[in-house]
């Protein structure tokens, strides 16, 4: 019988690699502004700290999704070894 842990593994490494992915990019964001509250027009600073707030949002609820789907990708895999070990539920 194929292993569900070996297949569902690929997919939870890609959602690893996607939340590192993601982090990568949080990092220069937070670099980026940084530089933006340097700057002295007041209207490029609100407006870039409006984009970077929705910015921000959007990269929590992207990190939460991979939260939850890899606990899904786990969850599935631990019910399929519990099944393996007892078939009658």
């Amino acid at each position: 019988m194929l292993d569900l842990g070996e297949v569902l593994d690929p997919f939870r490494k890609q959602v690893i690699d996607v939340k590192d992915a993601l982090a990568r990019a949080r990092y220069l964001y937070d670099g980026l502004d940084l530089i933006l509250e340097n700057v002295e027009d007041s209207k490029i600073r609100g407006a870039s700290q409006e984009v970077f707030s929705a910015a921000s949002e959007r990269m929590d609820t992207i990190d939460a999704m991979l939260d939850e789907f890899y606990r899904q990708l786990s969850s599935a895999d631990r019910t399929l070894e519990n099944y393996k070990v007892n078939p009658k539920g």
